[in-house]
């Protein structure tokens, strides 16, 4: 009797036992939330990055010293999703930018056409594939894309004629779109540093644009063409006249930077180098404007410049005020040669541009060129976001 007593007594002190340690068995959860991202419990995904929107404003009501009221908004999203395991890794990333800005009165309907213009429009994709040779090499494959995701339109050629308001087309979406794939090595030794090069790397450079391309000539009324608002102006991009695309044979370098520097201040820094070694598709004529005749003509770029790499520096800097609220300063800075670019020079006497907006005879009468340009964005704003 007093052996069942005591064994029926071990039994429930087991029972007991294995029940209370069943309780603090914690079902492992899926993600773990970093201070750098986002984890899949295995490790082998991290996500991360920010969204958010900025806005700035001026209001000016009888304001003697002058000025102008101003509305400006920002969207943008730098996200990421990266794989690692075992020498395989997987780099994603997302880079989005789109933001308006208005300048004066936006009530009046005729005005606002003009007064609400894009300030910025990026999209950007990217995937790299590596596979590890030593610690923190790999033999990789890339493909990257580019583009905007609405129009982009010039309003310093305004055809007012006919009480009507016109505009031409620089870029919309998919012109131009700049698709780029290659193999290479991927330097990693940090989570927050990447370093690629790719000896041999396809860039190509679509323009989907109308036939026969964007028009300049003038009407017998003095008007532009239609085809002169609505149709990009493939050149400017650095295709033929009449191309809709450009296929390049190049190098390429990428590094990417992207880390808390100091507590709630994220940067993020991406350097990309494409040098071509093969361009057939290469333009060499660009518009030169003659204040005299009033025309436009061309002036031809050197064959050899095609080789002069194409440069993009883009910064991001996240200043976290608290959890939603967050101060974001962008700076983006391109070199390519043989780009257009709007130039801010206007003629001595007429004080207006050329009728192609990107060429002009300045003071002393020389012709200025739209091209060979540093291009610069710079943008500081507060608003909120949310980063992971």
């Amino acid at each position: 009797m007093k052996k069942t007593i005591l064994l029926s007594a071990l039994l429930m002190i087991v029972c007991a036992t294995m029940a209370q340690d069943s309780t603090h068995v914690k079902k492992r959860p899926k993600f773990i939330l970093g201070g750098e991202g986002i984890y899949v419990s295995d490790s082998t995904w991290k996500i991360g990055g920010y969204i958010g929107v900025m806005v700035s404003q001026t209001a000016l009501y009888q304001w003697g010293p002058g000025g102008n009221n101003n509305f400006a908004f920002l969207l943008g999203a730098s996200l990421y999703a990266n794989y690692k395991k075992d020498k395989l890794i997987w780099d994603n990333s997302l880079d989005a930018k789109w933001g308006m800005v208005a300048n004066g009165l936006i009530r009046n309907k005729s005005l606002a056409k003009s007064n609400l213009q894009k300030n910025i429009d990026v999209f950007g994709i990217k995937t790299s594939l590596g596979y590890a040779v030593s610690k923190s090499l790999y033999v990789s494959a890339r493909l990257g894309f580019e583009t905007q995701i609405t129009p982009s339109y010039d309003y310093s050629l305004t055809d007012t004629t006919d009480s009507g308001f016109r505009r031409y087309t620089v870029s919309k979406f998919a012109a131009p779109a700049v698709l780029t794939i290659g193999p290479g090595l991927t330097w990693k030794p940090k989570d927050y540093f990447t370093l690629f090069f790719s000896p041999v790397e396809g860039k190509m450079t679509f323009v989907t644009k109308d036939n026969p391309g964007r028009n300049m000539d003038t009407l017998p009324t003095g008007k532009f063409t239609d085809a002169y608002y609505n149709n990009v102006d493939e050149t400017r991009f650095g295709l033929k006249k009449g191309s809709a695309f450009m296929g390049e044979l190049g190098w390429e370098l990428d590094l990417l930077f992207q880390k808390d520097i100091i507590k709630n201040v994220n940067w993020k820094s991406h350097l990309n180098v494409f040098g071509a070694y093969l361009n057939d598709s290469y333009n060499q004529y660009l518009p030169s404007y003659n204040s005299t005749l009033n025309t436009v003509g061309t002036d031809t770029v050197r064959l050899t410049s095609k080789h002069i790499p194409v440069v993009k520096w883009e910064n991001d800097i996240v200043f976290k005020v608290n959890k939603w609220l967050n101060a974001t300063l962008s700076c983006k800075f391109v070199y390519q040669y043989n780009a257009q670019v709007p130039i801010d020079v206007r003629n001595n006497d007429t004080n207006k541009k050329g009728p192609d907006g990107i060429t002009d005879k300045d003071v002393t009468g020389n012709t200025v060129k739209g091209y060979s340009k540093l291009q610069i964005f710079e943008q500081f704003g507060l608003g909120l976001s949310v980063k992971f």
